[in-house]
């Protein structure tokens, strides 16, 4: 007798008992960042989170407030809600954290008009927008502001919008990170019929039987023998919903799908600033490779689902060098102007200045604040919020869990409150003030990292007995008092590590270190031909063009150890280095303005397959476009790979002042040796 897929599905579920989600989040604003996190905070506030004019279009609209107006014919009709949800979750969050009413109104009326405003069958969004992609990402500023408010309101419109859904369409391309807010609706509804589709919707070939998968990151895709070969953003999205499954389902399948393919993710394609290539394909761990500044904050959200399910160390540690490297690195010091592609070697920043083959010899690598395709502009102000929101989780039981650190206030319950005090990453120690007024018996877990050796912990001044062993949670049990201190001491080691193409970089604890090569700042006020007609609409928010101005091509001798500087800040680090025969590479664009029309169906353009246009092969494409170049062309400075030889001039060594990655713009991170 035929089933339903979704009878099938809660059939194959009984008898399964899904596992405790290990840690929890709660309300943001419980936490309340404090010191060098604070400050940074606000300068994102002050900086593109509160200026959407600089953004410019679609930031500049009612964003979920109302339906956005489409302007001109750039991008698919999805694209400008796409990528005004991640605005909206970002400035929410920023907004909780901070304790900003000004931003918390401006996102929450986009929560509440999409509550106001069903379709008849209960589904979400613009009725006009057929991808339910832009929903799956909306969806993150309605989980805020259920952890603000607990409002059953918002769970109860979730319900009706995933239940809308018919199983085809939500297993069908990036439709299916869905399930991501399915799944965490029904862990606060208890409503199986969630878990049953999103079950079903994950293994959907598997259940009608032989039919082709319809979503690209399936579990063919990250079992099969290849090297992984798809776009960053939709890999990132789609990798934690094993893990998401295994939470709701308990099924060992999911979890085993999740580990082993994030690993298999990281050994092909991890850079040293701790985020995957993505520009904008997986492009393997050559050092050259960039990455798009969405997956800085894709990857991270999704190493935090692993966090919360598993509450394993290592995610947490992955989570810190990600943010504090290559999340820094990518913004501007006054958070007035981002990356689309950044590297970890980048000697120009540039409006021709993008090395990769994808969108070569444009805007994409220079620091602005608005970009060709808009989605990392908007995605840019959800990475850090993240990393406040997460630092404070809960445990088991009476549990406070210090996840990630940095300076902030954690209210722990009504009558308790953790102060964090520390620099860290900038600094070894991180100190705990119990605010409290009773005694209460709790548990405390600190986070040991993988990384740190001979950590010490005290509480009021005396040791805690205790195998503080790396990559371990820690748990300390006890009756605490107003005006308990709890003081951990991780030492950080420098390390040398080599990379893809025999360079070595240094890191310390969770940071990576970089030359930062002296710049010349020039306001870029070129309005490119491929932005669309758009540029800032504040004089306050620069386009950007940096060069070099001074020596960037060094090299190390293969026995080079960095250490501490000590005529510094204390932060820096130093190295002996050789300069070497090393320039910059050459290429060749097309003038402003100018533009190859040789056919379609060959590009990476989202909408090139709908055009009704003659079709020409890739090779045919390829030799046209070396013509014109070669008529036409304009010859472009790019950063060069690792020169494979190292040839040292002649010169003294010099010691090179090395400081966090976080705090360059252009840098060299990852240096040819000398062998």
């Amino acid at each position: 007798m035929k089933r339903t897929l979704c009878t099938l599905a809660l059939a194959l579920l009984v008898g399964t008992a899904a596992p405790a989600q290990v840690f929890t989040e709660g309300s943001l604003r419980d936490i309340r960042p404090e010191g060098w996190l604070r400050e940074t905070l606000l300068l994102q506030r002050d900086g593109l989170t509160g200026h959407p004019e600089a953004l410019s279009y679609p930031y500049n609209t009612c964003l979920w407030d109302g339906e956005i107006p489409r302007m001109g014919t750039h991008g698919s009709e999805w694209w400008r809600y796409e990528q005004t949800a991640y605005y909206t979750d970002g400035l929410l969050r920023l907004g909780y954290v901070l304790g900003d009413e000004d931003l918390v109104r401006k996102g929450e009326a986009g929560v509440d008009y999409t509550l106001a405003h069903p379709q008849e069958n209960g589904r979400l969004g613009n009725p006009k927008i057929e991808s339910l992609w832009p929903m799956a990402v909306f969806f993150r500023a309605m989980q805020a502001r259920y952890y603000d408010s607990g409002d059953p309101a918002i769970l109860e419109a979730l319900t009706r919008n995933y239940l809308s859904i018919p199983l085809r369409q939500l297993a069908d391309n990036r439709n299916i990170v869905n399930v991501e807010g399915m799944l965490w609706t029904a862990a606060r509804t208890g409503d199986d019929r969630l878990v049953a589709k999103a079950d079903s919707a994950y293994r959907y070939k598997e259940l009608v039987g032989g039919e082709r998968w319809t979503y690209e990151v399936n579990p063919d895709f990250l079992t099969a023998p290849e090297a992984y070969n798809v776009h960053g953003v939709t890999m990132c999205e789609m990798l934690k919903l094993p893990i998401l499954l295994y939470a709701a389902t308990g099924k060992e399948s999911y979890k085993e799908l999740a580990i082993t393919s994030l690993d298999r993710l990281v050994e092909e394609d991890m850079l040293p600033d701790g985020v995957i290539t993505s520009a904008e394909y997986l492009q393997g761990r050559g050092i050259l490779n960039s990455h798009e500044t969405c997956d800085i904050t894709d990857f991270t959200w999704t190493l935090g689902a692993f966090l919360e399910v598993l509450g394993e160390v290592q995610y947490a540690d992955a989570i810190e060098r990600a943010v504090f490297n290559a999340g820094m690195g990518a913004v501007t010091p006054d958070w007035k102007a981002l990356q689309y592609f950044s590297s970890v070697n980048q000697f120009l920043a540039t409006g021709t200045s993008n090395h990769n083959p994808f969108k070569f010899g444009s805007t994409w690598m220079a620091y602005r604040p608005t970009h060709e395709t808009e989605c990392c502009a908007g995605n840019v102000h959800r990475f850090l919020p993240n990393y406040a929101a997460r630092m404070w989780l809960r445990g088991t039981g009476e549990t406070a869990v210090a996840a990630l650190y940095g300076p902030s206030r954690f209210r722990f319950n009504d009558h308790v409150t953790l102060v964090e005090e520390t620099s860290y990453p900038y600094d070894e120690t991180v100190t705990f003030r119990v605010s409290a007024t009773r005694k209460e018996r709790f548990t405390l877990q600190v986070r040991i990292p993988y990384w740190c050796h001979n950590a010490t912990l005290t509480v009021n001044g005396k040791p805690v007995k205790a195998d503080l062993k790396p990559g371990t949670f820690f748990g300390l049990r006890r009756k605490f008092k107003d005006g308990d201190e709890i003081r951990l001491v991780l030492p950080m080691r420098i390390v040398k590590q080599e990379t893809a193409g025999g360079g070595v970089f240094f890191e310390r604890g969770p940071l990576v270190y970089s030359y930062a090569i002296p710049a010349r700042w020039e306001k870029d006020e070129t309005v490119y031909a491929n932005m669309n007609g758009k540029f800032p609409d504040n004089p306050d928010f620069p386009c950007w063009s940096l060069t070099p101005d001074g020596p960037w091509n060094y090299a190390v001798e293969e026995s080079a150890e960095a250490s501490v500087c000590r005529d510094c800040d204390g932060i820096a680090l130093q190295v002996p280095a050789r300069h070497i025969r090393w320039d910059l590479a050459k290429g060749r664009v097309l003038p402003q303005g100018v533009r190859p029309d040789f056919g379609g169906g060959t590009g990476n353009n989202f909408e090139e397959g709908r055009r009704e246009r003659p079709r020409i092969s890739r090779e045919e494409r390829e030799r046209r476009m070396r013509e014109l170049l070669a008529e036409k062309g304009v010859d472009i400075d790019l950063t060069p790979d690792l020169p494979e030889h190292p040839e040292p001039l002649d010169g003294e060594t010099v010691l090179l002042k090395l400081v966090p990655y976080g705090q360059t713009q252009l840098r060299l991170t990852v240096f040819p040796v000398i062998r």
